[in-house]
């Protein structure tokens, strides 16, 4: 039982780093758009009709793909006031409550950004733009990113109650100064 736990914590773990590559690459795609558009805007006089609209569609990816990731390294924002003056036990607990909540929340935001992603691209929605971005693209992000945050507050709350080998899920990421 806990080596499959284990095995579902590692496959939640590579999608988490895999979508975090994914959001840093697009990042590095967000900086060259935008360099671009500085060079052509302000050397050349000749702006482009569509890196606004690109580059803003694409930080929204990033930041629903790489939550997940960020969820797993401990880098979220947390008030520890009260959680850091409690018992292990009463921390488990605690823990295991908000991370259900937050986990039932995502998996509904899921859910819902499945059927936005769906009316959008039944309506064949599209952006109020020279580019007429279909919106169900941009929309995409918001299942895909609430799932795998789901999956990582599942793979957290496994975590907590020592179901997952060589794993603490209140280990924080070393702090580089």
């Amino acid at each position: 039982m806990k080596r499959s736990i284990t095995l579902f914590d590692r496959a939640v773990a590579m999608i988490s780093a895999a979508a975090a590559g994914v959001a840093a690459a697009i990042l590095l795609i967000i900086f060259l758009i935008v360099q671009v558009e500085v060079v052509l805007r302000f050397i050349f006089n000749s702006p482009t009709s569509w890196s606004h609209e690109v580059s803003t569609f694409a930080i929204s990816w990033v930041g629903f793909l790489a939550a997940g990731h960020i969820l797993r390294l401990g880098r979220h924002l947390e008030v520890d006031v009260l959680t850091s003056r409690i018992s292990k036990k009463s921390r488990r607990m605690l823990g295991t409550l908000t991370d259900t909540i937050a986990c039932i929340f995502c998996f509904y935001a899921c859910y819902l950004g499945v059927k936005f992603v769906d009316i959008a691209f039944m309506m064949k929605a599209t952006s109020a733009s020279e580019i007429d971005t279909p919106l169900w693209i941009p929309y995409l992000a918001i299942p895909i990113g609430f799932g795998i945050f789901a999956l990582e507050f599942v793979a957290r709350i496994l975590s907590r109650w020592d179901l997952v080998e060589h794993r603490d899920a209140d280990a924080k990421a070393p702090v580089v100064e």
